[in-house]
């Protein structure tokens, strides 16, 4: 535990560091930037089809003038809002100063020589501001909007208001468009100096008046949307707030608020999402995160939401005014019993001449139409949709015009939709032209219509490319019916979003042939908008157009068009889509478990191992944050974690490399002289110093000295002696050292070693042969080496030959001697068998010399030769060895031919058939190398042997051992 201090210091000093930042919101800028990066790699999500914008766009201002407009050019939203039976028209527009009278040039001709009264002189210059308001008052779905202006960080004094403010703001109170509270109430939360509000006018003829605030972060991006501020005695509900309030009938007064932790709306019934109270998480000043959907309009053309060009509501309003009236004299004709629908036509034309909703003209022209339609109804209802339009006129007696019996089956098919969406709304036009359930038939023989979009191309390139004139004309009529066939059905499917009633009854319709869309039409994402289209819809109107004033930046954009963001907070109430942020406890929990993981866990991984898992806990937390975040809207910090890992770890880095390198060079400094490289490692890895004793364990003990090295005393100088051995040794050692092995000691010439201490290593015993059969092969380079050399050495030099013995086994190693010295060595008897094996391969004639434990061991990867089953000197368990030749494959060509012939003599020779055996071994004797210094090997060893036992047999008992009588 102690030695975990210094890790524990580290890790849980920069978690408290962040702590600290984290509890005092130091690090929110990067934070932020991280949750953008979330937005963004959730992308767009699909939004509620009810709330849209109204924009002012750059055709719109390119239509109607530059910005400012005049505040009558507003009026046509205004009247859409009402005949189009939206939810809401808010403007993100405010009417802060009155607009001046401007004699209109259509009243210039009403003025004559007559003296006029002071009010007829009035009416010549009409005031905007009534007009709107009376407008807005006949609508009763409109909003206002106005600005506050924010406490700055030195907070100042309430300032001072004018008259009309004072005025202004009175009729909000009057008109409860704002919550009384105390002045000492709601301290941390949004705090204004100074209003503007909008005319008077304007606020009493309004639905709801309401602040249009946008809050943006330091680096200028808005992420949160302000739901309420305070300004004196008052807290003000934001527009969205509002909207959304008015959406379920809930009063601003019945809100709970506790800033810090959340908006609680009651509901009075249970939503669409089973929420029978809508609680928002908001912090203190009262901010609520928004769920942005995406972007304005992608590179695809998708757009958040539903996006309405100010020009394109004002040529809707033009183009469908005869189905807005339509659909008025529908709704008077069941809004009295009297009136009987349709029926009573004369009550039903007084009804629609007293509401002066259009010209005398127009009403009766829409009633005549609107009586035949509801007689056709009637009958296709009665018949279930399955009696022709000729069978219609035949029941009533009349001659069925074709006129008429388009009217009939486009009623007939606007029933047969309204049945289908009922039952399945998300049924396709494509799926009841191709199932033949709608009336329609193609103008082409024997046609069988496949989809519906292909229908109108096969028609429309027909059209183009026939050169019969009447059947020309005959296609181009059937692209019109196709058209308003996709009209009639877009009308029915949007009626059937809320239900059709009663008063929307019959299902028939004027027909409209401009094609009025909304969308991308280069990038095919546009669609056609139908009456209906705005039924129920809650538009934010404001500007949208590059250049304006009111963009701004968002997660998906750097410059988005604000009156989005309302949208986008009204979208994030009513969707149930809420970011809930984890709180400052549950991160500051998570950095010091993150601490703690460091400290015990992480620190006592290796380097690359560590950072590996650094790493991998780094992309584990993030994936998990951004996974969380897409699909459950939580908000996971990643700055604080993610730092608090990277810099943890990089400080445990920092202090393990600071104190490896000073206990490195102690361990060198202290022990390099006498103890391997590995070794130090070893202890460095393990922390533990050298101290005296032992462990057991199973290892490769190795042997090798020079052959007859005393007579190399004899003919070199002590000096040269020494420079021939410090070369050999440094030679030898090296090659030791590559293969993992452990130098023990120097005896003289000597090089005792082992393998598999104190590194273990699997594969100890080939480790040991390979260095063995490389100490050979670089002998023979330094053999040939010094024989290039000429007189510089004698002749014993050049024909230097070192034995090696390789033995595997249970031993003991580690440090032995004294408390202030002493030396990494191994001992047992698997190190005696060794040393013997290396000693007594001389008597074989042999270089390399194995015991049959390492053998077995190697046995697939190296070339042998089986020598004996022998009782070495000084043992009394015999042991089978064996000369060790090359790892497998790459034996020399003499080898391949003595192996063969000389087992096939040791198998005779332990069968006890002596002049096979002797035969054998001397052919293979014939084949041996013999060099200077070679003085007998393995075959005449056994020839002389065998001879023995040929004229003193051993007996049948015999075991095969041979005991050895020297080393």
């Amino acid at each position: 535990m102690q030695k975990d201090y210094p890790y524990i210091i580290i890790s849980f000093s920069v978690a408290v560091v962040f702590i600290f930042l984290t509890l005092f919101g130091l690090g929110e800028g990067l934070e932020n930037k991280l949750l953008d990066l979330r937005f963004l790699n959730r992308g767009k999500i699909e939004t509620r089809s009810d709330i849209a914008t109204l924009d002012m766009d750059a055709k719109s201002l390119q239509v109607t003038g530059r910005w400012p407009w005049s505040r009558e050019k507003h009026i046509p939203s205004i009247l859409a809002a009402k005949e189009h039976g939206m939810d809401a028209l808010a403007f993100d527009i405010f009417f802060i100063e009155r607009q001046e009278r401007k004699l209109e040039f259509e009243n210039i001709s009403t003025i004559n020589d007559s003296v006029l009264t002071l009010k007829e002189v009035k009416n010549l210059f009409p005031d905007p501001d009534i007009d709107v308001a009376n407008a807005a008052e006949d609508a009763g779905n409109i909003y206002f909007g106005y600005t506050f202006f924010p406490q700055p960080s030195k907070k100042m004094p309430i300032k001072k208001r004018t008259n009309d403010k004072e005025k202004r703001l009175q009729i909000l109170k009057e008109k409860k468009f704002y919550r009384q509270i105390s002045p000492n109430e709601y301290e941390t939360v949004n705090d204004f100096y100074d209003i503007d509000p909008p005319v008077d006018e304007l606020i009493k003829s309004s639905k709801g008046t309401y602040f249009f605030q946008t809050v943006a972060e330091d680096d200028g991006v808005s992420r949160r949307y302000p739901l309420f501020g305070k300004y004196e005695d008052g807290l003000f509900p934001n527009a969205g707030l509002a909207l959304a309030l008015d959406h379920y009938n809930v009063s601003f007064n019945d809100v709970e608020i506790i800033p810090g932790k959340h908006l609680t709306i009651p509901l009075p019934y249970q939503d669409e999402h089973g929420r029978d109270a809508i609680e928002i998480p908001i912090d203190k000043r009262g901010l609520m995160q928004v769920n942005w959907a995406g972007q304005w309009e992608d590179e695809n053309g998708n757009f958040d939401f539903t996006h309405y060009p100010y020009w394109v509501l004002k040529k809707f309003r033009e183009t469908e005014y005869d189905n807005y009236v339509m659909a008025s004299v529908k709704k008077i004709a069941f809004s009295d019993s009297t009136l009987q629908g349709a029926k009573n036509l004369k009550a039903l034309m007084r009804a629609a001449f007293k509401a002066k909703f259009a010209s005398k003209k127009d009403v009766i022209k829409t009633v005549k139409q609107l009586a035949m339609a509801g007689q056709m109804e009637s009958y296709i209802q009665k018949t279930n949709n399955l009696n022709t339009g000729e069978q219609f006129f035949e029941s009533m007696g009349r001659k069925a015009k074709p006129q008429m019996i388009k009217m009939y089956n486009e009623i007939k098919n606007a029933n047969i939709i309204s049945k289908e969406l009922f039952s399945d709304s998300n049924i396709s036009l494509n799926d009841l032209l191709t199932s033949k359930k709608i009336v329609f038939e193609a103008p082409i023989k024997g046609y069988s219509i496949s989809s519906f979009e292909k229908l109108k191309r096969d028609v429309s390139s027909l059209s183009k490319t026939t050169k019969d004139k009447n059947y020309k004309k005959i296609l181009k009529k059937s692209l019109v019916e196709i058209s308003q066939l996709e009209r009639t059905f877009l009308i029915v499917q949007n009626l059937n979003k809320h239900s059709i009633t009663d008063q929307q009854r019959p299902l028939y319709f004027f027909q409209n042939k401009d094609r009025i869309t909304v969308g991308n039409i280069k990038k095919n994402t546009a669609r056609r908008i139908v009456p209906f289209e705005f039924h129920k819809k809650k538009l934010l109107y404001g500007l949208t157009a590059a250049g304006t004033s009111d963009l701004g930046s968002q997660p998906f954009n750097g410059s988005y068009p604000m009156v989005g963001l309302h949208a986008n907070a009204l979208n994030t109430i009513l969707s149930d889509i809420f970011i809930t942020r984890t709180s400052k406890l549950i991160v500051s929990i998570i950095l010091l478990f993150l601490a703690a993981l460091l400290a015990f866990g992480i620190q006592r991984l290796s380097p690359a191992i560590g950072g590996i898992a650094v790493l991998g806990l780094i992309i584990t937390y993030t994936t998990s944050a951004f996974w969380v975040f897409s699909n459950y809207y939580l908000w996971l910090d990643l700055f604080a974690p993610i730092a608090t890992v990277g810099l943890g770890y990089l400080g445990i880095t920092v202090y393990n490399y600071i104190q490896e390198e000073k206990n490195k060079q102690f361990l060198k400094s202290s022990f390099g002289t006498y103890i391997s490289p590995e070794l130090i490692d070893e202890m460095y890895e393990s922390g533990k110093e050298p101290e005296l004793g032992g462990e057991e364990g199973y290892h490769t003990a190795f042997f090798t000295d020079i052959q007859s090295f005393s007579a190399f005393s004899e003919k070199l100088s002590a000096s040269d002696l020494v420079s021939l051995l410090n070369d050999y040794l440094t030679e030898m050692t090296d090659i030791l050292m590559e293969n993992n092995g452990t130098l023990d000691k120097y005896i003289g010439d000597a090089i005792v070693a082992f393998y598999g201490a104190p590194l273990d290593l699997k594969n100890h015993e080939l480790m040991a042969c390979r260095t063995a059969i490389k100490m050979q092969e670089r002998l023979a380079v330094l053999r040939q080496q010094w024989q290039e050399e000429g007189d510089r050495w004698p002749e014993i030099v050049h024909h230097m030959q070192n034995r090696i013995g390789i033995n595997t086994g249970k031993m003991v190693t580690g440090n032995m001697g004294s408390e202030s010295r002493m030396n990494y060595t191994m001992m047992g008897d698997t190190v005696n068998l060794a040393a013997r094996l290396e000693s007594s391969a001389k008597q074989y004639g042999v270089y390399i010399q194995l015991s049959d434990s390492t053998y077995e061991a190697v046995k697939d990867q190296v070339v042998v030769r089986a020598l004996d089953f022998v009782r070495v000197m000084g043992k009394t368990e015999p042991v089978k060895v064996f000369e060790l030749i090359s790892e497998k494959g790459q034996e020399p060509e003499p080898y391949k031919k003595i192996l063969p012939i000389f087992h096939e003599g040791l198998e005779n020779y332990f069968k006890q058939d002596w002049d096979k055996a002797i035969e054998a071994f001397k052919t293979a004797d014939e084949l041996e190398e013999m060099f200077p210094g070679r003085k007998t090997n393995p075959s005449r060893i056994y020839i002389p042997r065998c001879q023995n036992f040929k004229a003193n047999p051993p007996g049948d008992d015999w075991d095969g051992v041979w005991t050895q009588t020297s080393k």
